[in-house]
Parts: C-alpha cells; sequence; structure tokens
C-alpha cells in the first residue's frame, strides 16, 4: 500500500512540475544609445505565449522599434532581452 501511494504522489509531482502553462504575454525589453539618453525601450506582447517565440520574433520586432518613431532616429541597440515581468520603471 504504501508503495502505491508513493508511487501516486511522485507521479503527481512530476505531473505538475512538468506541465507549463503558458504566459499571457512576454515584454521585449531593448536597451539603447542615444543622444537624447534614452537608455531602454520596452514592448508587450500579448500574443507571444514562449520565451521561444519571444526570441525568435525579437530581431524583427527590435528592425520595426528602430523604423518607427517610438525611439530616436540615431539609437543603438546595445541590448535586449525577453521577460515575462515589466521592466523596472526607475527610483
Amino acid at each position: 500500500m504504501k508503495i502505491v501511494t508513493l508511487l501516486a504522489a511522485l507521479g503527481f509531482l512530476i505531473a505538475s512540475g512538468c506541465s507549463q502553462k503558458k504566459a499571457d504575454g512576454y515584454f521585449l525589453i531593448v536597451d539603447l544609445e542615444n543622444t537624447e539618453n534614452i537608455k531602454q525601450y520596452s514592448v508587450f506582447n500579448p500574443y507571444t505565449h514562449s520565451l521561444e517565440e519571444c526570441k525568435a520574433t525579437a530581431k524583427a520586432a527590435i528592425a520595426e522599434i528602430l523604423a518607427s518613431n517610438a525611439v530616436p532616429k540615431d539609437s543603438r541597440v546595445t541590448g535586449w532581452r525577453c521577460s515575462l515581468n515589466p521592466p523596472d520603471r526607475g527610483g
């Protein structure tokens, strides 16, 4: 009886640990350098549900950000990351 209980508990732990929830979206956080001293730009994509998906679309998203009026035209990307959490607002 103890073995059955142990196996059931182990099975539950494995199942709960392996089940991966889909995220409600990811933040793409882009670190910048420019003459206006804007250091960071972030965008939330509610249609990106995994880290891999965020990373796969980052290059195109960064190109769109740089081509838009959202950041200064002389901006240069110094780094980027995907995150479930919004970036720090400073302070």
